[in-house]
């Protein structure tokens, strides 16, 4: 099952106890995924391709009104791949009703976003169930909404926005969506509409990609030492067997001739592992100021000697 279905199916069980949430829910549904019917709107619909986001709809609807007329209509498609499901309000008076209450702008702020918390996280997890999608965190960070209306754009936005998290918005083929790609604002967004369990497989895959990329950089980072080491011991090894060849190691100062000779033992060893070799121990500056004054003298031997 993909991942965005196992975020549906979680939202899809949390059913808010409060009635302005659940009006706030069923209303971030019914802007995105519904309908006033009929020459008298005597029907208002809400459609989705998941039975179990039907079933919490009319959970809801009938909840928040007892007596209310509801139908459950399911239609296929021709291949057969793919359903509508229609929970539909009946009757012009009690879709007036229910339509009434998602444009209560004593609830709302400017722009329909709603004035509580509780209630914008539920309309988030409305507008979810009704036009969202995440990626599998495993391959990348990212949730959206997509709408083709730009108001609901903008309002899905701030919502998010009044949330203290970050988003924006981009056109796809006809669409606009609503994005979210920085793992940490989508799994504060996972929790605040309910998706616990979503939550904590997203958290987990992402310490587990966050370790893998520090060891990579470790390693990385080692492997580019280790090269560095190499290389410039490489080239210590020519400064001194270019000294040995034009004057020997003989006419070099005691300090720089323990060090010349150490240095061809060791080919390898890191300045710090060549100062623990010294008799006595020397500093891995020490080591290093030595090396340069053997450079040194191989440069000026360099340019003395005709066959370099």
């Amino acid at each position: 099952m993909a991942f965005s279905d196992d975020v549906r199916h979680e939202l899809a069980r949390v059913i808010p106890s409060a009635r302005c949430c659940r009006v706030a829910e069923l209303s971030a549904f019914y802007e995105l995924s519904g309908f006033l019917l009929g020459r008298q709107n005597q029907f208002l619909d809400f459609n989705t391709s998941f039975p179990f986001v039907a079933r919490k709809i009319l959970l809801m609807l009938t909840g928040l009104y007892p007596d209310l007329p509801t139908q459950v209509l399911m239609k296929r498609s021709r291949s057969r791949r793919s359903q509508v499901c229609t929970v539909r309000v009946l009757g012009r008076a009690n879709a007036g009703q229910v339509y009434q209450d998602f444009r209560d702008q004593s609830v709302l702020e400017d722009g329909g976003v709603p004035r509580k918390k509780c209630c914008r996280r539920a309309y988030l997890r409305g507008a979810f169930l009704a036009s969202g999608s995440i990626t599998n965190p495993e391959r990348t960070y990212h949730l959206e909404f997509s709408t083709e209306q730009s108001r609901l754009a903008d309002k899905i936005l701030a919502t998010i926005l009044s949330l203290d998290l970050d988003a924006g918005i981009t056109q796809r083929k006809g669409s606009l969506v609503v994005y979210m790609k920085d793992g940490g604002q989508i799994a504060s967004l996972l929790s605040l509409m309910g998706a616990h369990s979503a939550l904590l497989h997203f958290e987990n895959v992402r310490v587990l990609k966050e370790m893998r990329n520090q060891v990579n950089r470790l390693v990385n980072c080692e492997t580019a030492n280790v090269d560095k080491t190499v290389q410039a011991a490489l080239a210590q090894l020519e400064d001194i067997e270019l000294i040995d060849s034009v004057i020997g190691l003989e006419e070099l100062p005691p300090k720089l001739r323990d060090v010349a000779r150490l240095r061809r033992e060791h080919p390898y060893a890191s300045l710090q592992e060549l100062g623990e070799l010294m008799t006595p121990k020397l500093s891995k500056s020490g080591i290093n100021y030595r090396l340069r004054k053997i450079r040194e003298k191989a440069r000026q031997l360099d340019k003395l000697d005709p066959k370099h």
